[in-house]
């Protein structure tokens, strides 16, 4: 039986401390984008918000899996990468 497809973003959202997270970096919206953007493209891959994937200071970090793909330092700007990864793969 074949992996299904499905994109990772972390949501973790720490509090105190000095080391950052990847929800205080936007990941909430760009989980929204990549769902859109894969939505226009036609792709049905679910999008899932996760904990930490630990990459807290590379963030806001996501995954396409299986895989893994590993995107870190994410901007809205690069969603079309994301997009991109998961045609590649599962299109």
């Amino acid at each position: 039986m074949p992996l299904k497809p499905e994109v990772m973003v972390c949501v973790n959202r720490r509090f105190g401390g000095t080391k950052p997270s990847c929800a205080e970096r936007g990941s909430e919206a760009l989980a929204r984008a990549i769902e859109q953007a894969l939505a226009e493209a036609g792709l049905t891959v679910p999008v899932t918000r996760s904990v930490c994937q630990n990459f807290c200071l590379e963030g806001p970090a996501m995954r396409v899996l299986p895989g893994p793909i590993i995107f870190k330092a994410m901007t809205l700007e690069r969603v079309p990468e994301v997009v991109a990864a998961v045609a590649r793969q599962f299109g």
